[in-house]
């Protein structure tokens, strides 16, 4: 009890020497096993600087190796924590408010739909926004601007806004297009003299760096020691850079987490004043349940024992960040290291495929990738004491209705962040359900028995044996379920409404299909060789549509506004439905003409195309055509 006062008091104290020796001998070694060729670390507190060191090289064909104070790293979505402190400045300023329309505060775009997006379900990622981020990303020397018009089609809600938090890189994205029409200053501009500049963060840049590519560290996909390979250092474009993008040295970041220990002020200037700054991660702001963990403007808040905490981490092609912050123990750590992510967000046939073989990473390497991507939890065990009360419930601990039981509850959940225009982002989303299941002495998990059983510690509110607590919710939009924080939630669903199970079904009906190729032949009985043909062709019709939807689905509907070309290929899409349909409805007048052995292939093959029909039925691809955000 004596140990958990005097750190709540004064913190944790720590030596710079222990903290380098913890970390060189992590490191290091992670760094040779997984083959990633430059990091940072960065451990800080309010006073000062424990560790700002630079490891291995940032750019392999120079070999120039890693400078802490100089070389920008893309930290990607650390970048939302300075939207919303410079969110929470406004807002004690007057210029903003957090709960009326936002389309009063933009000029140069205006969210679509009939239903109010306010700035409170923006900062909570509440908008219902596209989760592809498809084309919202361009080179180093590309264009980042987006035209008025594609603006307006990316900014339509997919589903109703403020129904749960499902995190919105695309609702951030507005964040920054507000600051920019309210300030009428371009995002760089603003976040230098509203942070940079204040703060002290001298090197940091939003966006493209003055100087260009003289400091910034390499983008690299890497799989192994022996496979590095460069990828394309991407800028976040004029809509999303509210979202990120943001590149920055240890010495900037050790200046940001000092700024944030020190409740907004550093050094004696006041970048944020107390009230902005206790807005900024006040975490009832966006919370599930006041047993869970909440959001604030921008941070969400963790459950470690070890007092208060909060964190934010990124990721982008070629870069992979966290940080955390330990307020109560006075300490804070970031960890960026090159590689770890694709080397694209464009969801296209050929970026997919091209990601999917560059991200393979190699089985002796993975190790050391999953040293650098624990190293801020590590940090944690070793130097922080665990124990102190639990630091994350609200003290308002009212629950709307009490006389809600278990058992409306039980069942599959998909992460309600599932709405997109791509059928390929909602299928992926799909296959990522899990299941609420009663057990002896309250619930679990089905298919995650690590996490084991959860007991009923409050209304509606379940804790597991190692204090890590599930939720559940109801409003008018459904059933929700919070499992560990409050920041990601999951949404009641049932097999038709998230069709994840209807892949393996679809490839193997490609399959069975392909093999109407062997009655083609001429000994074929004509019925079943004209099965077999007009089977082809609509799985032809319905495979071209798909793949075209898929590769060009959003940069043209979406970005570009096409429409010729898309409906073109939904047209396919659905001739090749109705082809496939009019083949199980003539074959039941053919069944005498053919043999035993062609009536039971004949059906098999009717059978696999109404699977096919009923698959792209229910991804939500039939019956939809342009307006796209119809979808």
């Amino acid at each position: 009890m004596l140990l958990t006062i005097l750190l709540a008091l004064q913190g944790v104290a720590l030596d710079s020497a222990a903290v380098r020796t913890w970390a060189d001998g992590l490191v290091i070694p992670a760094m040779e096993k997984s083959g990633v060729p430059g990091a940072i670390v960065v451990v800080v507190n309010r006073a000062g600087v424990l560790l700002n060191k630079g490891y291995g090289i940032s750019d392999i064909a120079t070999k120039t190796p890693v400078n802490p104070d100089r070389t920008l790293f893309n930290t990607a979505s650390v970048g939302k924590s300075m939207t919303g402190l410079i969110v929470a400045q406004l807002l004690e300023e007057g210029l903003l408010t957090l709960d009326i329309d936002v389309n009063r505060y933009l000029t140069s775009t205006r969210i679509g739909g009939r239903d109010t997006v306010t700035l409170r379900m923006l900062l909570a990622h509440r908008g219902g926004f596209d989760d592809d981020i498809t084309g919202l990303f361009v080179p180093f020397d590309g264009d980042i601007a987006i035209p008025r018009d594609e603006l307006d089609r990316r900014l339509h809600p997919l589903v109703k806004p403020g129904y749960a938090t499902a995190y919105d890189n695309q609702g951030f994205g507005v964040i920054g297009l507000i600051l920019r029409d309210v300030m009428k200053q371009p995002i760089s501009q603003l976040y230098r003299e509203r942070l940079f500049d204040p703060a002290g963060m001298s090197g940091a840049a939003h966006g493209r760096p003055t100087d260009g590519k003289a400091r910034l560290a390499g983008c690299y996909t890497v799989r192994g020691p022996g496979d590095v390979q460069p990828c394309e250092y991407w800028l976040y474009r004029d809509g999303l850079m509210g979202a990120g993008g943001v590149a920055m040295s240890g010495y900037d970041m050790a200046r940001f987490m000092r700024l944030l220990l020190n409740n907004g002020t550093l050094d004696g200037r006041v970048v944020a004043s107390p009230a902005a700054f206790a807005n900024l991660i006040n975490f009832d702001h966006a919370r599930f349940h006041p047993g869970m963990p909440g959001g604030g403007l921008v941070f969400v808040q963790f459950e470690e024992f070890r007092g208060l905490e909060y964190a934010h981490s990124g990721h982008i092609p070629g870069f992979s960040t966290m940080m955390k912050v330990y307020p109560d123990a006075d300490l804070a750590i970031f960890v960026t290291f090159l590689g770890g992510t694709p080397p694209s967000f464009d969801l296209t046939v050929t970026n997919v495929f091209r990601s999917l073989r560059r991200v393979d990473v190699e089985r002796p390497a993975r190790p050391g990738f999953a040293v650098l991507n624990s190293l801020t939890d590590s940090f944690a065990v070793k130097f922080i004491p665990a124990g102190r009360p639990r630091s994350s419930e609200s003290a308002n601990w009212k629950i709307s209705d009490l006389s809600l039981g278990i058992d409306e509850f039980l069942g599959r959940y998909e992460i309600a962040t599932n709405h997109s225009r791509s059928f390929v982002s909602r299928l992926a989303g799909w296959l990522g359900t899990i299941t609420l299941e009663r057990a002896d002495s309250g619930v679990r998990l089905g298919g995650i028995p690590e996490l084991g059983q959860y007991h009923e510690v409050g209304p509606l509110l379940y804790e597991n044996a190692t204090g890590e607590r599930l939720a559940l919710g109801k409003n008018a939009d459904g059933r929700f379920m919070a499992v560990g924080l409050s920041g990601g939630v999951f949404r009641k669903t049932n097999a038709l409404a998230a069709p994840g199970w209807t892949l393996l079904p679809f490839l193997a009906s490609i399959l069975i299909l392909l093999t109407a190729f062997f009655q083609l032949r001429r000994r074929a009985a004509a019925a079943l060789r004209a099965l077999a043909k007009w089977e082809l062709i609509g799985l032809l019709l319905v495979m071209v549509g798909l793949l075209s939807e898929w590769q060009w689905g959003i940069l043209q509907a979406v970005g570009d506004g096409a429409i010729l070309g898309p409906l073109l290929w939904r047209l396919m899409l659905h001739a090749g439905v109705v082809v496939l349909i009019w083949q199980a409805v003539r074959f039941v007048g053919l069944l005498g003409q053919v043999g035993r052995f062609g009536r039971l292939h004949g059906l098999i093959l009717v059978a696999a195309g109404l699977m096919i029909v009923v698959s792209v039925t229910l991804w939500r691809l039939i019956g939809a055509f342009p307006p796209y955000w119809s979808w």
